[in-house]
């Protein structure tokens, strides 16, 4: 495995050296120089062909030289060198938080004063002598906020255990120690600057940082499980331990979407599990824990709506789930057959739950069924038709691209005019959806039609930065073509946001194509 790179020798000095390198390869590829031929050969080998190298690749074969791994790694190395020690304590505070386990390595063999900067970045890293020594020496170091966290904050949210496993009892016995010291072990800080909303300790471990250990102390020592953070999240992890831990300890489900959470992935032990422990069938979809505002919704509904399997539709009515309640004005089996949920559909059906369809949804229905003839004859029959959808109707496009098996469907409901742009849920139009989850063919299908590429999301994304940042971020990540989609929306014309972080958030492969990209782009002339 290539060497990560020292930016002290003979590699290329500055970032503007290296992308002059690359450029002068590209060059020589085009003329056939051999001895340029020869270096991007020793790096993809000969099937590839030289001549049509872009500069991503050119850019790939100088970090490769250089000893990096890849541009993306040669280029922080270039700059992490450069920054100054400010600069440097800060970038390893947000490296040990989100777990960039190289970009720790290369602060600290940097700078290994570093890692004793301050008393948040020993907690973060771990270190059990001198943060025992300093708690020793000064108790009230334990309550002094660090930046705009306290202590426990900086230990809670840190990744390192994913690092070294062997660091999680030490981390315990930092906790025991902090708390020891006076530490409040409910203790917040707000989540954006001036909010009200607070994220807890406990949060940290187990919904950012998966630390079940470390949650199970901060538990035992009264940690409040009901935070409005803690049990939602904990659905998020690969395993129900975390869920069952937050129960064990007093959770309540309440008026927290923690049960809906769990119906989005289809896990009927996580679904046993919350019926267990008070899960509501009943309840609404709050917008936010604490909050009045809510749909009609129940757990059947939404269920049909995430596609979960008439496995645990059952389940859910066999818990009381009112099959007589509409939502959009649907009963569940109109719901499932417009939504495309056959095994929900099926389900209903055979408990004599089956009911007449209207014609909006015998038009959805056959969208579901990929019958394009059978969608034009309900039309036909009712031209006011599509007045008499619903904005869950217009918007379920959104929801249908986050499978890829559902490209015929969209493709279909295209062709019968729904707007290729509507936003649905997260106010994401559907290739927002696409991009996230990385369905490159869904992808270019959107661009094909010429849907706007510069809108955002409720998150402040495009189709592009959604793109970048699904790459590092999304559940399914590992199943999706992230740079084929990258590379389709660039070919497309979105345009690449330095300032929105289009140019750091991705996978490395990712970032190498935008990174070429944006070079390309600026490059005078």
């Amino acid at each position: 495995m290539p060497q990560e790179p020292n930016p002290t020798s003979g590699e290329p000095r500055t970032l503007a050296a290296a992308k002059r390198a690359a450029k002068t390869l590209r060059k020589a590829l085009a003329q056939g120089e051999p001895s340029a031929l020869a270096r991007f050969d020793a790096v993809f080998g000969p099937r590839r062909d030289a001549a049509a190298a872009n500069h991503a690749d050119c850019l790939h074969v100088i970090a490769r030289e250089a000893g990096a791994e890849s541009w993306p790694r040669l280029k922080q190395a270039v700059e992490t060198a450069a920054l100054d020690r400010e600069a440097r304590v800060a970038a390893l505070e947000r490296a040990v938080a989100n777990g960039n386990v190289g970009l720790i390595d290369r602060l600290l063999a940097l700078d290994p004063a570093l890692a004793d900067a301050h008393l948040g970045l020993q907690l973060a890293l771990a270190r059990r002598a001198p943060v025992l020594a300093a708690l020793a020496a000064e108790p009230a170091l334990a309550t002094r906020p660090i930046g705009r966290r306290l202590p426990i904050h900086h230990l809670c949210y840190s990744k390192i255990h994913q690092r070294d496993p062997a660091l999680v009892p030490v981390m315990v016995e930092l906790l025991e120690a902090l708390l020891a010291a006076g530490a409040d072990v409910n203790a917040g800080f707000p989540a954006e600057p001036g909010s009200e909303h607070q994220l807890t300790a406990l949060y940290g471990a187990i919904g950012h940082a998966g630390n079940l250990p470390l949650a199970a102390a901060l538990l035992r020592h009264g940690a409040d499980p009901n935070d409005n953070e803690s049990l939602y999240h904990a659905t998020e992890l690969d395993s129900l331990d975390g869920v069952r831990l937050l129960f064990a300890h007093g959770a309540e489900i309440g008026r927290t979407n923690a049960f809906y959470r769990m119906l989005d992935r289809e896990s009927a032990d996580g679904v046993r599990l919350f019926l267990a422990h008070g899960g509501d069938v009943n309840a609404p979809l709050y917008a936010h824990p604490g909050d009045d505002r809510h749909d009609d919704r129940n757990a059947l509904h939404h269920a049909i709506i995430r596609g979960r399997s008439g496995d645990i539709g059952r389940m859910l009515i066999e818990a009381g789930a009112d099959t007589g309640a509409t939502f959009d004005g649907r009963s569940p089996y109109a719901l499932a057959v417009a939504c495309g949920n056959r095994s929900m559909a099926q389900m209903l059906e055979t408990r004599g739950l089956a009911m007449p369809l209207s014609p909006a949804e015998r038009f959805l229905a056959c969208i579901a069924d990929d019958d394009g003839a059978g969608a034009r004859a309900v039309l036909a029959a009712h031209p006011d038709l599509r007045g008499a959808l619903s904005a869950q109707d217009l918007g379920r496009p959104t929801e249908l691209a986050m499978d890829a098996k559902k490209l015929p469907m969209l493709r279909l409901m295209v062709e019968l005019g729904f707007d290729p742009d509507h936003k649905g849920e997260s106010d994401m139009p559907p290739i927002h959806a696409a991009a996230w989850w990385g369905h490159a063919a869904t992808v270019e299908m959107y661009l094909g039609l010429g849907v706007e590429l510069e809108g955002v999301n409720m998150f402040g994304g495009t189709a592009l930065g959604t793109a970048i940042h699904g790459s590092m971020n999304c559940p399914g990540a590992d199943q999706g073509d992230y740079e084929h989609c990258v590379r389709s929306l660039l070919a497309a014309g979105a345009r690449i946001l330095p300032d929105h972080g289009h140019l750091e958030m991705g996978t490395d492969a990712v970032t190498a194509l935008v990174e070429a990209a944006w070079e390309e782009m600026s490059a005078p002339g």
